[in-house]
């Protein structure tokens, strides 16, 4: 069998402020905050931008692909990230240790300042894979992205997905 190979771009950092900066992306992103009761945290520094900027670099999108991704599938987009954000089962928070090195059980709850800038690039660039790439190629992409638990992160992303897919026919 081959090995799913992922697409890497080069991504230029001013290309990913322009991109975190742009109505369109600031269209889909409030939508969604709007519509979760969220706020959104517009962050531009090096942290925050240069993890966005790791994923658009392993794509297989440019920044002005991932532009006119947004605006052409504004909609589905949104519609893929209200039903993501708001399914338990697919935003569980999973991590993965070796056998023996497993943490103590912290049933601490995480609290939730909002949601960062980008999160739009992310929700379409998962959304461009489960339309129109493979399941081994998006497996590869969240693999590379050191998503834990991948491949059932990947699934459940493929359920959301085709859960959105079937309502808006």
């Amino acid at each position: 069998m081959a090995r799913a190979e992922i697409e890497v771009i080069a991504t230029p950092y001013k290309d990913v402020i322009a991109l975190l900066k742009s109505e369109t992306l600031r269209a889909v992103e409030d939508e969604i905050a709007a519509r979760t009761g969220e706020n959104v945290l517009r962050d531009y520094s090096t942290a925050s931008t240069t993890y966005t900027q790791a994923a658009m670099s392993v794509s297989g999108m440019s920044p002005s692909q991932i532009e006119s991704f947004l605006l052409a599938h504004r909609e589905e987009i949104v519609d893929f990230g209200l039903r993501f954000h708001e399914d338990e089962e697919a935003t569980k928070d999973e991590e993965e240790y070796p056998d023996g090195e497993e943490q103590d059980d912290d049933s601490g709850e995480s609290i939730s300042l909002g949601l960062g800038t980008g999160f739009g690039i992310i929700y379409a660039i998962y959304y461009n894979f489960l339309a129109n790439r493979s399941m081994a190629v998006f497996r590869a992409f969240l693999k590379n992205r050191r998503i834990p638990k991948h491949a059932k992160f990947a699934r459940e992303l493929k359920r959301v997905f085709d859960e959105t897919d079937s309502q808006q026919r």
